[in-house]
């Protein structure tokens, strides 16, 4: 892996490549080329690459400097990610929803979000069996058939996790990994914020006001955000149920329970 990046066109004489072991779902490295320094990630489609560079040219996202089928080079931003800097709760929200505000208000089109193709394909990947299988899709498709695909759609991210924000020692903020990168309505990017960060029921109405500030014009439907929440904790707890089955990690394990745990108590009270 490090012999093929050290070979990429981009870089004239690479000095040192590391590993970034940070949780990342893709292999990340920091490389020392040509007296500056780079981020490389491997990526799997088109669309991280598509909308990483349209973000990096309106400022909220680092450079873009090389791309093709397997890789993305950018600017390293040498500072910690939002989830491991310590400010206040309140403060880390307001970035988040501030940098949200940006990417849904990017030209670039992604492609459709498809819950049902991504809630069969999360399923399939587990180690279920075929009454197990069959059960999640009874629970789950009363909530897939209450949400609006087509509203307001616009550039999401998809997984606006804090660790996904960088922030430098003057405050500002950068936005980083656009794997889940998809069209859909703003709710869905609400719900999976507030899923992906395990944020307080009491402090929605506090991300709502504080997204509706950021675009004048847009009224959140809080009805489809609370469909769309119920189907972020489900797609959530089987994608940590998926990297615990093949991990054995104690930290997914619990990531998935604290998930699931969510989506039934959503369901419970609908």
């Amino acid at each position: 892996m490090k012999e093929s990046l050290s070979t990429l066109p981009c870089f004239n004489h690479v000095e040192s490549i590391s590993t970034i072991t940070s949780g990342l779902s893709q292999q990340c490295f920091k490389v020392s080329a040509d007296n500056q320094v780079y981020f490389a990630k491997t990526i799997t489609n088109k669309i991280e690459v598509q909308v990483a560079s349209c973000a990096a040219k309106q400022g909220f996202s680092p450079t873009v400097y090389y791309h093709d089928q397997h890789w993305l080079i950018t600017s390293f931003i040498n500072t910690n990610n939002l989830a491991l800097t310590k400010i206040d709760h309140t403060i880390k929200i307001s970035h988040g929803v501030k940098l949200m505000a940006q990417c849904h208000q990017l030209s670039t089109k992604p492609t459709e979000l498809s819950p049902d193709k991504i809630t069969h394909q999360l399923i399939n990947k587990n180690h279920y069996s075929a009454q197990k299988k069959a059960e999640l899709l009874h629970l789950i498709e009363p909530v897939l058939s209450s949400l609006n695909h087509n509203k307001n759609r616009v550039c999401c991210h998809g997984d606006l996790n804090f660790s996904n924000i960088l922030i430098d020692q003057e405050q500002r903020t950068w936005l980083i990994d656009y794997e889940c990168a998809c069209s859909a309505p703003i709710e869905y990017d609400l719900a999976m914020f507030i899923a992906v960060n395990d944020i307080a029921d009491n402090k929605i109405s506090t991300i709502i006001s504080l997204y509706e500030q950021q675009a004048n014009s847009i009224k959140i439907d809080i009805k489809l955000l609370c469909n769309y929440l119920a189907f972020a904790y489900f797609i959530n707890s089987l994608w940590y149920s998926h990297a615990h089955q093949n991990s054995n990690d104690l930290k997914c394990l619990n990531l998935h329970q604290q998930q699931w745990q969510k989506f039934i108590t959503i369901i419970a009270n609908k």
